[in-house]
């Protein structure tokens, strides 16, 4: 149960299912000192909730107008606040903490601690079961703006929790300030959800959220797919209520006996596949109807062994011209063995190099046969030097690699929706994507995702009966 809230501008959480930890230094009568003004304990706002506690002379300062004229709780590298254990079994987890560091509390003391969540075994608290959050990713001790940290996992416990030290031993104390923290025993069934707790704690203190949108992707099994009724649209919009025109440069039947060279090029040609698996033209067929990737154990005598390539080889499929926005559909049955089978744009120059994955799957990797990974990517653009993702994996309720299934992209200025025989299977906003990219079919070897591929599963291949792309009104 949630208690009311406090005073007119304290407000109301926006999630309070599962929240069972709410410390808010807003509501100023929570938060209990002593004659100096350090914290004895934080109060709980969810009912019956347990309260965080200081140990003697160790409790944090309370400051009236820290952050944006509210209150903060203030360390100083030796001060901390603890929390019982909620629950010792490993499941979803999700923790909000509102925090900041000032330029006078910057530069003393590295992977400083906000939140740290250990189970009194483990060798530390930033790997599961545990988990620990701290201020800055290169954990430098470096000055930050109020900010909302989330800790948003599904493999972790909610151990005792401290505030401002590393659970494990007296060290790696915040110098700091803490404002809020939410901890929520469940996971989150969307990004939506994520967001919505991620802009109240944002707006309630003026702080920047460091959290991508990443979208929606669907939990559960898939609804029922949409009767294919024609093939002039794809299988999501049959009736073409979004005035969908054939764009017959990248679309292809794969009914001819070679590939059409004026489309695709029979490999990838800017890059020689992920190591060990070298990318060869011969393993790039057009046979039965089909678009044929396989990968084998073989390697070339003359080749480029000293680029780290042996042992196998793959296939690549990449198109000649590059397409900005449109719906993408093939028809395809992953390979059943470690190498992926991927579908996939991406395009680099020395200003702007962004990828979108339609998807990425291990059909013979263990824990991998019902995953279907998707991703999008960006690794520079004139604006951002450095590589970040977002992506999702939906879990099929079988094996991908034991049939044909329909695949598609919907890709415009707002939007990327992924679909699965004509389902949406996820959605998310369109904020870096807006660059001209190639399309891409291949197998590589994932020796740290998937693992090597085994003797016994080769040769496997990637097949695709169709790829039929269409562009939207205007585009």
């Amino acid at each position: 149960m949630i208690g009311m809230a406090l005073g007119a501008t304290v407000g109301a959480v926006p999630s309070p299912d599962g929240l069972r930890v709410w410390l808010d230094a807003a509501a100023r009568e929570t938060v209990e000192v002593d004659g100096l003004g350090r914290v004895l304990h934080w109060r709980n706002r969810v009912v019956g909730g347990p309260a965080a506690e200081a140990e003697a002379g160790h409790g944090p300062v309370l400051v009236a107008d820290g952050m944006k004229g509210r209150p903060v709780l203030r360390f100083a590298g030796g001060e901390w606040l603890q929390l019982p254990a909620l629950r010792p079994e490993t499941g979803p987890v999700a923790v909000f903490v509102v925090a900041q560091r000032l330029d006078e509390q910057a530069g003393e003391g590295r992977w400083q601690r906000i939140v740290s969540c250990w189970n009194g075994e483990a060798q530390d608290d930033n790997k599961p079961p545990c988990f620990c959050q701290t201020g800055d990713a290169k954990g430098t001790g470096q000055a930050f703006e109020p900010t909302v940290f989330e800790v948003v996992r599904n493999d972790v416990a909610l151990y005792p929790l401290w505030l401002g030290r590393n659970g494990r031993h007296e060290g790696q104390n915040l110098r700091g300030d803490i404002a809020e923290v939410l901890v929520y025993d469940r996971g989150f069934v969307s990004e939506d959800a994520i967001q919505e707790v991620l802009r109240y704690l944002g707006e309630k203190w003026g702080a920047r959220v460091l959290r991508q949108d990443k979208g929606w992707t669907l939990v559960g099994p898939l609804p029922e797919p949409p009767p294919r009724l024609t093939n002039a649209f794809p299988l999501s919009d049959q009736e073409n209520r979004q005035g969908w025109t054939s764009f017959p440069n990248l679309s292809d039947e794969f009914t001819d006996t070679e590939l059409d060279p004026e489309k695709w090029w029979p490999t990838n040609p800017t890059w020689l596949g992920r190591q060990p698996a070298l990318f060869h033209p011969s393993n790039v067929r057009v046979a039965d109807g089909e678009l044929q990737l396989t990968m084998r154990r073989w390697f070339p005598d003359d080749g480029p062994a000293d680029k780290g390539y042996h042992t196998y080889t793959s296939a690549a499929v990449q198109s000649r011209e590059r397409v900005l926005y449109g719906y993408f559909e093939i028809e395809a049955k992953p390979m059943r063995s470690h190498g992926s089978s991927a579908f996939w744009f991406y395009d680099h120059t020395p200003s702007i190099w962004t990828e979108i994955d339609v998807f990425e799957i291990g059909g013979g990797a263990p824990g991998h046969e019902r995953s279907y990974h998707m991703n999008a990517h960006v690794f520079h653009t004139p604006e951002e030097r450095r590589h970040w993702n977002v992506g999702g994996k939906w879990t099929a309720p079988w094996d991908l690699a034991d049939d044909f299934h329909v695949y598609g992209l919907e890709w415009d200025q707002a939007e990327l929706k992924y679909y699965v025989d004509g389902v949406l299977v996820r959605r998310m906003k369109n904020t870096h994507w807006h660059q001209p990219l190639t399309l891409n079919f291949d197998s590589e070897t994932m020796p740290n995702w998937f693992g090597l591929p085994r003797d016994e599963d080769l040769p496997s291949t990637f097949r695709i009966r169709y790829v039929r792309t269409w562009k939207g009104p205007g585009r």
